[in-house]
């Protein structure tokens, strides 16, 4: 029970964080370097999503506990990346930006399918009894 608690803790906490970080972006917009280098560091952040989903199918087999831990980690949070993303996309305003971001949603958005999608496979796939 005091995990799912520290999970609820978590989960308000970055919804906290969500509300200053949204006005921020929305200020950063308006100058075209600041918010293309911003674009930048999105879309880095977005290719470290199948980067990790890669490292941890591979399993704790091949993979340094600590290692394997982070990318799960990654992957958990990346629906409240995948949010940022979005809000930064929506307060886009220049071409070059919009372009960065709108790759860095499609790379995070696909990576949380295919995600969802090797989860379900695992739940509901084929059993070998």
């Amino acid at each position: 029970m005091w995990a799912a608690g520290d999970a609820f803790l978590w989960i308000f906490i970055a919804c906290l964080f969500m509300v200053p970080t949204a006005f921020l972006v929305w200020v950063i917009a308006k100058s075209e370097s600041i918010y293309k280098t911003y674009s930048q560091l999105l879309l880095g952040l977005s290719l470290s999503a199948p980067v990790s989903l890669a490292l941890f199918t591979l399993g704790q087999n091949y993979l340094a506990q600590s290692v394997w831990v982070l990318c799960l980690f990654r992957l958990v949070w990346s629906p409240f990346i995948l949010l940022g993303i979005g809000v930064s996309q929506l307060v886009a305003r220049f071409d070059r930006a919009k372009k960065f971001v709108s790759y860095a949603l499609l790379i995070e958005g696909l990576t949380l399918a295919t995600a969802v999608a090797l989860i379900i496979h695992a739940w509901f796939g084929p059993r070998n009894h």
